[in-house]
C-alpha cells in the first residue's frame, strides 16, 4: 500500500535511543524516495492530463487550485451523471482524478516527513555521541562506524571542524593563554588543579604543561587536571581519589 515503505522507516527512526543506532537502511531509503518520485510523476500526468490552462510551469504550483477546480470544471449543467466533460470525462471520472491527486500529493508530503524524521534522529544521536567524545570523531568505535552511511561518518567529520575553528575564534579573542573545553560539562568547578589517575586503557604518550607522559594501563599519574580532562570524560582514566 501507498505509504508503507515510509512507515517501515519511521519505526526504524523510533527504535533509535541515545545508547543505540541501527545501521542505515540504504534499501529502505531508496524504497521511499523511489516511492515519491513515481507518485510525483504520476501527479504530474495527471494534472497535464486534465488539460489545465494557465497551469504555471513549476509543477509544485497550483496542484491545491488544480485539485478543486477539476469538479468544478467538468461539471454538467444538468448535474446528470452522464454528463460529458471538453476532454470526454464524465464528472465521476474528473473527481476520481481529483481525489486520486489529492492522495498522491499527501503521500509524497508523508514520505518527505519521514525521511526528514529519519534522518534527524540519527544525526543527534551523532551529535551527541560527538559531544560525549570531546568532539573527536577518531574515537569513534569501530563497530559504531560501520553502521553509519559515509555521508554520515563525513559529517561528524566536518562538524567537529565546524566546532574547533569557532572555538579557536573565541579563543583568541577571549582567552588566548588558555584553552577552552567545549565538552566540560562545568556542573561542578573542579577544586584541584592536579588529580591522581589511574590508567583504565592504554592511551600511549600524551603532552602535558611538565612535559611527556606515557600513560599505560594499570600505571597511576599525578597530572593538572586540564591536561587529561577529557581522558576522564571517556572513560580511559578514573581518578583514584575522586572525593
Amino acid at each position: 500500500m501507498l505509504g508503507d515503505e515510509a512507515f517501515r522507516l519511521a519505526k526504524e527512526a523510533k527504535d533509535i535511543t541515545a545508547s543505540h543506532i541501527p545501521s542505515y537502511n540504504e534499501e529502505q531509503v531508496r524504497l521511499v524516495t523511489q516511492e515519491t518520485r513515481y507518485l510525483w510523476a504520476r501527479i504530474e500526468e495527471m494534472i497535464a492530463s486534465a488539460g489545465s490552462r494557465g497551469a504555471s510551469q513549476d509543477p509544485g504550483a497550483g496542484l491545491a487550485t488544480d485539485s478543486q477546480a477539476f469538479s468544478q470544471r467538468f461539471k454538467a449543467g444538468g448535474g446528470g451523471d452522464v454528463a460529458m466533460a471538453d476532454g470526454g470525462e464524465t464528472q465521476a471520472e474528473a473527481e476520481n482524478t481529483s481525489g486520486q491527486t489529492s492522495l498522491y500529493m499527501l503521500t509524497v508530503g508523508r514520505n518527505k516527513r519521514c525521511l526528514l524524521a529519519y534522518h534527524h534522529r540519527r544525526l543527534g544521536f551523532l551529535r551527541t555521541l560527538l559531544w560525549s567524545l570531546h568532539l573527536a570523531p577518531s574515537l569513534v568505535p569501530a563497530e559504531l562506524t560501520q553502521r553509519l552511511a559515509p555521508e554520515e561518518q563525513n559529517y561528524a567529520r566536518e562538524y567537529a571542524r565546524l566546532n574547533a575553528t569557532y572555538r579557536d575564534a573565541v579563543e583568541e579573542q577571549l582567552c588566548p593563554a588558555d584553552s577552552l573545553d567545549w565538552t566540560a560539562s562545568g556542573e561542578v568547578p573542579p577544586r584541584d588543579l592536579f588529580v591522581e589517575v589511574r590508567v583504565v586503557r592504554d592511551c600511549g604518550e600524551i603532552v602535558t604543561e611538565n612535559g611527556v607522559v606515557n600513560l599505560q594501563a594499570g600505571t597511576q599519574h599525578y597530572l593538572r587536571r586540564p591536561d587529561v580532562e577529557h581522558l576522564l570524560a571517556i572513560g580511559f582514566l578514573e581518578h583514584v581519589n575522586p572525593l
